[in-house]
């Protein structure tokens, strides 16, 4: 066994400390490299799910994102790996749990997961020769980052580039200009007042000399830091980084530099906007947000202790602060949080949505006034008990999360790199003990408020106003430089303009060759387990009501489902049903207003929440479940006490406070419109959906652009529709709290399932409403393409059809196209040669239903081009042993994923409803390991349905969808 002891010399690395962290139940090692003093963290325990990461520092100092940029690029190729895209490869054929990359304000870090040891060695290697050694060819960076595009001479000319599209979608979302003023207001001329991200604006200002020049600078060993999680050997961890990467520099590197900026002596008011569709109502559309300056990622007592205070203050229904802003009918909502990931500088910032821009002094002054009340008054023993508990709760739920290792890894990520201690903050029950007796005992949370909110003489007050003409500002800005560089341009020099773009286009249309694939390391189909574990759920009726169990290790937790039929809802009332259920879950009872139910909520449970289902049946696809989900989780200790607010809630929710009511209503669709003018993919996926089933079609009124509609025209009128509202809600609660076939899916201990069941019949009785007769479901017709146009830059594009309409149809084979068509095809065509930051797969087993999602995609007809010539490139699918058995590990990889022990529940609860069995799951894996390329060409025909009986849906950019008017039969603005 090798000797760990403090000061030992492992390949070229030193051990600086190591400790038992029994919170994790981990031995973690501290080393240091003895030349480059490169650190290295390992968390070692029995996990089976290894973890590696390399993360650098990363210190931008402008807005060109070329952090961001890099982090797309190192992963494209290496000297080692000269392959068109090696992160695309990898992920196409291999069993990882995480794959990806992230860029954070002043981080880099490249972490992955796998379960398989050959795997993990495998990517490793490549992780640390993409980031240390990688190609960086030109064309890459034209690529990824951004370049001018011009097809052919009468061509428009265009700015073009994976991350630039990215990030014009990232803009769509106020809620990041409200955070970026905030960090530029409290830290000006630092690192953090930059955006790391890139500004589309900025990002055609990088050079590809200073592109190359960043990586220089900051991927020297010497400025990074390596991680290791799980249950792989240490000693060969340390030597395959050593002996392959890190023994090749002979000398240390610098450490960049974050730059920390001015200090401010005093408020900071900063004025922005945010676009907004043309002719857009824009009162109540301002966001207001404080931003104050609390401590550093060293004090972390400090930092736990307004963790919770956030909480407090500005998330809690029975936060005093929260009832006061909201009650002077400042805004639609208001919340907070405290920032501890993004810089070494801790931030409490707040915010009011829905406001106007001439109320942001009132708020301030409120915000003071509830401020010093509380400091003065004193904050409520069970409001600090609620929350202290919630918080509690929180810690003990992450140690389930299926990326632990990942979790772990990004809190010493943090304190590693700026000088705090790793190890401490990897643990927290003594430090939040010492929270939690002075919060309750010594008004710890009232002094802080006090000398850290009240007597600080400085903040940053960010008003972000809605703007009717920004985009469209943004967009002749664009075409004016566009023109400008055009102007510049003689024609030999538009013809070499347009040679360059032909010839990126054909580098993207070229694939690798088996010479090259060759370098990529793979697992073989033999190296697949043909007879994975697989969890299904236990069922048994109690009481004739079915409780469908999942007995697994969830760390003292136990998650509860309450299903509750919802066939007798109309169309009329089902858009109303997710408003219903937040309600339900928030407005409290005869005996707890909203306020002590909320505070009961923290202090029993670690939530109150609810969800909507559709079931299909395998067997019989006529045989439609649908289901209002709701779900509490709860400590064993506390279970008795989590159940009996359930059943209060069933048997007596109090839908009489009109106000409270009314607060919802406006809150659920400032957030709703915030969603959609941001990423609002799931609208149009919902209405392609609702075209191809009957459970489509409620779902689409229960939670897509039928339910959005609904809830914004609801709000806009509000008080004339209050009578009407209230009368549909009443309704819907004798509809929906009635026993008639409830289930009840339990994850948890033995003996916690069967204090659930033993409580059934209780559960049973407090739903009082009468069993309903099923509704007859008379649906109106959608256009069959059909546009949704908001304020952003980009598009997202669905398109779907009903491939098998005999569910038997399906088999294993067809996971092994979809990886292909996921991964390969519309990798290439949309992301890579579109210029689309991402495009997947959505299906549906059980149905067959099926559909083509782009993300933040700067095309239209070009994207519905690649989708409609699928049933082409499938029927010509050509694939080499080792290309099919590549795809074939990656299908298999998807289809059986590391999950949490309450996604593990949730997934095994929906497979029994559906009757998809342990044995059909079986079948499919094994069809799936022996799928041959020749039964992939024969769904080539039903593909030919994406052209002959399809529908299209796309939302986003208002002139893009302009442009490409023909494509669709009606346009809505939402």
């Amino acid at each position: 066994m090798t000797d760990f002891s403090i000061g030992s010399i492992h390949h070229g690395f030193i051990l600086k400390r190591k400790e038992q962290v029994a919170e994790i139940s981990s031995e973690v090692f501290l080393f240091e490299h003895q030349v480059l003093g490169t650190p290295a963290l390992a968390i070692k325990n029995s996990d089976p799910n290894k973890t590696f990461c390399f993360a650098f520092q990363t210190v931008p100092n402008d807005n060109t994102g070329v952090a961001h940029i890099l982090e797309h690029s190192v992963l494209v190729g290496s000297k080692k790996y000269p392959v068109q895209d090696i992160f695309g490869e990898i992920h196409k054929g291999g069993l990882m749990t995480f794959l990806n990359a992230m860029t954070g304000a002043d981080t880099t870090w490249y972490p992955f997961a796998t379960r398989n040891l050959s795997e993990y060695f495998s990517i490793m290697d490549v992780y640390c020769d993409v980031v240390l050694n990688p190609i960086l060819a030109r064309s890459t960076f034209e690529q990824e980052g951004w370049h001018y595009h011009k097809e052919s001479q009468g061509a428009p000319l265009e700015f073009q580039g994976v991350v630039l599209n990215e990030m014009k979608g990232a803009f769509g979302d106020p809620t990041r200009a409200l955070f970026q003023n905030t960090f530029a207001g409290l830290m000006p001329e630092s690192t953090y007042a930059q955006e790391s991200g890139g500004d589309p604006a900025c990002i055609p200002a990088l050079s590809y000399e200073q592109f190359i020049e960043f990586h220089r600078k900051h991927y020297h060993p010497s400025n990074g830091m390596l991680f290791f999680y799980g249950d792989a050997d240490l000693e060969q961890e340390l030597a395959a980084v050593q002996d392959k990467f890190l023994c090749t520099y002979t000398s240390a590197g610098e450490k960049a530099k974050i730059v920390p900026g001015r200090t401010i002596a005093k408020p900071v008011f900063i004025d922005d906007t945010y676009a907004v569709q043309p002719g857009s109502n824009l009162k109540g559309k301002t966001y207001l947000a404080v931003g104050t300056a609390i401590g550093t990622l060293l004090d972390r007592e400090l930092t736990t202790a307004f963790q919770i205070i956030a909480n407090i203050l500005y998330n809690s229904d029975a936060s005093p602060l929260k009832k006061a802003i909201v009650e002077a009918g400042l805004g639609k909502d208001f919340g907070g949080m405290f920032i501890t990931d993004h810089c070494f500088q801790t931030v409490m910032l707040t915010y009011l949505v829905g406001s106007d821009a001439d109320k942001r002094d009132r708020f301030l002054e409120l915000h003071r006034q509830a401020l010093t009340q509380i400091a003065e008054q004193g904050l409520e023993h069970d409001l600090v008990l609620s929350e202290l508990n919630h918080y509690e709760f929180s810690v003990r739920e992450e140690l389930t999360h299926a990326q632990r290792g990942l979790d772990l890894i990004g809190k010493a990520l943090t304190a590693l790199q700026h000088g705090a201690d790793p190890f401490a903050a990897l643990e927290i029950d003594q430090l939040f003990a010492a929270v939690r007796r002075k919060a309750l005992e010594e008004q710890y949370f009232e002094q802080l408020i006090q000398s850290t909110l009240l007597d600080s003489p400085t903040f940053a007050a960010v008003t972000l106003r809605p703007d009717p003409d920004k985009a469209t500002r943004t967009q002749q800005e664009e075409q004016r430089r566009l023109a400008a560089y055009e102007q510049t341009l003689d024609p030999a020099q538009v013809q070499s303009l347009i040679a360059t773009t032909q010839e990126l286009m054909r580098l993207q249309q070229t694939p690798n060759t088996e010479e090259q694939l060759a370098l990529v390391p793979r697992l073989a189909r033999k190296d697949l387990e043909c007879r994975p574990p697989m969890h299904s759920a236990s069922t048994e009726v109690c009481g004739s009501v079915e409780c469908i169990s999942s007995e697994l290790d969830t760390n003292g937790i136990t998650y509860v489902q309450f299903g509750l039929d919802c066939a007798a809802i109309g169309p009329d009332l089902l858009p109303y049903l997710d408003l219903f259920a937040t309600i339900a879950t928030e407005i409290g009872t005869s005996k707890r207003d909203y306020v002590r139910f909320a505070k009961d909520i923290n202090i029993c449970t670690g939530g109150f929440s609810h969800s909507f289902s559709t079931y299909h049946h395998l067997e019989s696809k006529a045989q439609l479940l649908p289901l209002l989900w709701f779900q509490i989780k709860a400590l064993s200790g506390y279970l008795p006490q989590a159940l009996d607010l359930v059943r209060e809630v069933f048997a007596d929710v109090n839908l009489s406070n009109r106000q409270r009511i009314k607060e919802i209503v406006l809150r659920e669709f400032t957030w709703a419109e915030h969603s959609v003018q941001s990423e609002g993919y799931q609208l149009a996926a919902s209405r392609v959906f609702a075209h191809l089933s009957r459970a489509g079609m409620i779902n689409e009124h229960v939670n897509g652009a039928t339910a959005y509609l609904t809830l914004k025209e609801l709000a806009a009128n509000y008080d004339k529709q209050e009578e009407q509202f209230l009368a549909k809600i009443e309704r819907l609660r004798q509809l929906v709290l009635q026993p008639a076939d409830m289930k009840i899916a339990v994850t948890g201990s033995a003996a916690d399932i069967g204090t659930i069941k033993a409580q059934i019949n209780e559960i049973k009785q407090s739903l009082l409403g009468s069993t309903p007769q099923p509704a007859e479901m008379l649906f109106p017709q959608f256009a069959e393409q059909q546009a949704f146009t908001t304020s952003a830059d980009v598009v997202y594009n669905v398109q779907g059809c009903n491939l098998f309409t005999n569910p038997k149809q399906y088999d294993g084979t067809f996971e092994v196209l979809k990886t292909w068509l996921s991964r390969d095809y519309l990798w290439n065509t949309v992301r890579q040669l579109g210029g689309a930051y991402g495009c997947f797969v959505q299906f549906h087993p059980v149905s067959g239903n099926f559909a083509l999602i782009s993300f933040r995609d700067p095309q239209v007809s070009k994207t519905y081009a690649a989708y409609e010539a699928i049933a082409a490139a499938v029927k010509e699918l050509d694939l080499s042993h080792a290309k099919l058995d590549q795809l074939i590990i990656g299908a298999y990889g998807s289809l059986n994923p590391l999950r949490s022990p309450a996604a593990e529940g949730v997934k095994a609860r929906d497979a029994y409803l559906c009757g998809i069995t342990p044995e059909h799951r079986q079948q499919i894996l094994e069809q799936l390991i022996d799928t041959e390329a020749a039964a992939l060409r024969g769904f080539a025909p039903l593909f030919a349905q994406l052209t002959t009986n399809s529908f299209k849906a796309t939302i986003g950019s208002s002139e893009k969808i302009r442009a490409n008017a023909e494509l669709f039969n009606a346009v809505v603005e939402l």
